[in-house]
C-alpha cells in the first residue's frame, strides 16, 4: 500500500472533532460490557474522525482477534476480518506500544490507502483508515492515539469491575469452605482464575513453630520450586510481612532473597493465620491495581479462615459435649440402677418394720421412710440433670394451662388459681412439665397457701404468699444443691435455670404482691 496525498474531509484539527471526542469518550466509560465499549470505539471514530475503516482487536493466546468494526471495514473481508499473528505488523503496535501509520509501511490488507493503528493499552489495537489516495493527517491520528487511550482506561476499568465482581462470587465460595486446607486450596485456585495470579501459595503459621507452611499451592508454583515449596521462617519477607501485619511489594526478590528462583514478589498477611504470595519469574510484575485488587482478595480469606477456625472450635465443642453426654449417661445409669435398687429394697424394709413397732421405734423408723422419700426425690433430680441437662428435643406449640393442671395435680391436693390468658407457648412438653413440676413443689414445699399462675405480656409468671426470697438470696437459689428446707434436694430450680435456658428464654425471680416468691419466664428471649 502507497502513501498518498492529503485526504479530504474537514480538518481533524477541527475543535468541534475534539469536542465531538470528549463527548463521545463520556460513552465509553459509561459502557458496561467490553464488546459494547468497542462498538462505541468503533462508531466514534467512523463519525468524529471520519474514517470509515475501523476495527478493534484483542489479543490473546499470541494473536489479535477482532472484536468489533465497521461495516465497511467488515465488507473489505466478506464478513470475517481477519486474525493477525505475531508475524504482522499489527502485533508489532500491541506489543511495543506504538503508533503505526499506513505510509510508513506495508502488509496492511485490503484497499486501504490512509490509515493508522493505535495501541488500545494492553487489551489489543485500534486501527483506522480510509481509501483512496492520501494520508491520515497528524492531528487525525492525535485524535486516534487520543480514543485509543480513552478506550484502555475504559477498559481498564470494565476489567476492575469484573474481577471484582468475580472476587465477591469467589468470596461467597470461600466462606462455604469447612476447613482451612479446604479454605486454602480454593484461595489458591480463585487467585490463579480471576486474578491471573498463576504462580501463588496460602501459607500457614504451624502450630509449633515459628514456620509458615505452604498449605495451598497451584502446580505452577509447584513447577518453579521444583514440586519442593519450601517452608518460610523468620528470615524471610513473607514472615516480616506476617508478624508487622503489612503488605510486602518487591520488584526483585533476589535483592533479599538471592537463591530464590523467583523475581517479582508479593505477599499479603492472613491476619494470624499466616500470608498470601504470589509470585512471577520476571522482574517488576505487579502494579499498584494487582496490589489493590490482592488486598480485597486477601481480606476475603482472611475472613474465610477466620470463619473455618470458628467451625473447627464447633466441632471440636460438639465432640466433647457429645462425650460428656455419654459419661452422663453412663452415671445416669449407675445412679439408677445401683443407688435405687439398695434404696427401694431399704424403704421396703423399713415400711414393714414400721408396720410392727409403735412408740419411739415407730418415730424413728417414719423418719427413716422420709428420709429415703428425699433420696428417691434426689435421684429423680439428678437423673433429670444428668440425662438433659439444658438440651432440648422437638419443640411444638403447648398449652400453658394444661400443662400447669397436669403437673399441679400430682404435686398436692391444694387449690391452684390459673389466670386467664396464659395462652400456648413453642416448647419441648415434657421439659416444659419439668419446668412447672418444680416451680409448684417448690411453692407448696416453702409452705404457700396459695399459688398463682397468670400470664406476662412476652410468656408467664408462677407466683407463691409463702415467705419469699431475700434479694441477696434470688441469685443463690438456681445454683445446684442450694436449699433453704430440710425436704428440699437443691436441684428443683436449677433444673427450672436449665430447662428456660435450653428454650431461650429469660427468667426472673421476684416478689409476689403478697411477699412471697414470683417466677417470671420470658419467652420472647
Amino acid at each position: 500500500m502507497r502513501p498518498g496525498r492529503a485526504g479530504a474531509g474537514a480538518s481533524a484539527a477541527d475543535p468541534d472533532r475534539l469536542q465531538a471526542l470528549y463527548a463521545a469518550t463520556q460513552e465509553l466509560m459509561a459502557a458496561r460490557t467490553r464488546e459494547a465499549l468497542c462498538d462505541a470505539v468503533v462508531a466514534t471514530a467512523e463519525s468524529v474522525l471520519e474514517l470509515p475503516h475501523v476495527a478493534v482487536h484483542f489479543a490473546s493466546d499470541g494473536r489479535l482477534a477482532p472484536v468489533a468494526t465497521t461495516t465497511v471495514a467488515a465488507e473489505r473481508f466478506d464478513g470475517e476480518p481477519p486474525v493477525y499473528g505475531r508475524t504482522h505488523p499489527l502485533w508489532e503496535v500491541y506489543a511495543d506500544s506504538e503508533t503505526l501509520r499506513v505510509a510508513e509501511t506495508d502488509g496492511w490488507d485490503g484497499p486501504v490507502a490512509a490509515g493508522v493503528a493505535v495501541p488500545v493499552g494492553d487489551h489489543g489495537v485500534l486501527q483506522a483508515g480510509r481509501q483512496g489516495d492520501g494520508t491520515v493527517e497528524d492531528a487525525a491520528v492525535e485524535l486516534v492515539r487520543l480514543l485509543g487511550t480513552n478506550a484502555a482506561v475504559a477498559l481498564d476499568r470494565l476489567r476492575r469491575e469484573h474481577r471484582l465482581d468475580r472476587l465477591h462470587e469467589a468470596a461467597r465460595e470461600l466462606m462455604t469452605a469447612t476447613d482451612t486446607a479446604s479454605v486454602a486450596a480454593t484461595a489458591t485456585d480463585t487467585a490463579h482464575e480471576v486474578l491471573g495470579l498463576t504462580i501463588n501459595a496460602v501459607y500457614l503459621r504451624a502450630s509449633e513453630a515459628e514456620r509458615l507452611v505452604p498449605v495451598g499451592v497451584t502446580a505452577e508454583a509447584r513447577t518453579v520450586f521444583d514440586d519442593t515449596v519450601p517452608d518460610l521462617g523468620p528470615d524471610s519477607p513473607a514472615w516480616r510481612a506476617y508478624t508487622a501485619g503489612e503488605p510486602e511489594v518487591y520488584d526483585d526478590a533476589r535483592a533479599v532473597a538471592e537463591a530464590t528462583p523467583i523475581r517479582s514478589q508479593l505477599v499479603l498477611p492472613l491476619g494470624d493465620h499466616g500470608v498470601f504470595l504470589a509470585a512471577a519469574t520476571e522482574p517488576g510484575v505487579f502494579d499498584e491495581t494487582d496490589l489493590s485488587l490482592a488486598r480485597v482478595f486477601a481480606a476475603n480469606v482472611e475472613a474465610a479462615l477466620d470463619a473455618a477456625d470458628r467451625q473447627a472450635r464447633l466441632r471440636r465443642r460438639e465432640r466433647e459435649l457429645e462425650r460428656q453426654n455419654e459419661r452422663l449417661e453412663e452415671f445416669a445409669s449407675v445412679v439408677s440402677h445401683d443407688l435405687r435398687n439398695p434404696l427401694n429394697v431399704a424403704t421396703g424394709q423399713v415400711e414393714l418394720a414400721h408396720i410392727e413397732v409403735s412408740g419411739e421405734t415407730e418415730r424413728r423408723l417414719a423418719e427413716a421412710l422420709d428420709a429415703h422419700e428425699q433420696m428417691e426425690a434426689l435421684i429423680e433430680d439428678l437423673l433429670s440433670l444428668a440425662r438433659h441437662g439444658r438440651s432440648l428435643g422437638e419443640t411444638e406449640p403447648v398449652e400453658v394451662a394444661s400443662v400447669v393442671r397436669a403437673e399441679w395435680s400430682s404435686t398436692t391436693d391444694e387449690e391452684l388459681t390459673v389466670r386467664e390468658g396464659v395462652g400456648v407457648v413453642d416448647a419441648d412438653r415434657s421439659r416444659l412439665r419439668e419446668l412447672f413440676g418444680n416451680l409448684l413443689r417448690n411453692a407448696v414445699e416453702h409452705g404457700g397457701d396459695r399459688v398463682v399462675v397468670g400470664p406476662l405480656s412476652e410468656g408467664f409468671y408462677v407466683a407463691d404468699d409463702g415467705p419469699g426470697v431475700d434479694r441477696e438470696e434470688r441469685a443463690s437459689v438456681f445454683e445446684r444443691g442450694y436449699t433453704t428446707t430440710e425436704e428440699g434436694t437443691g436441684y428443683g430450680l436449677a433444673i427450672v435455670s436449665d430447662v428456660v435456658a435450653a428454650h431461650g428464654w429469660e427468667l426472673e425471680l421476684t416478689e409476689s404482691k403478697w411477699g412471697g416468691a414470683r417466677f417470671e419466664i420470658r419467652t420472647d428471649g
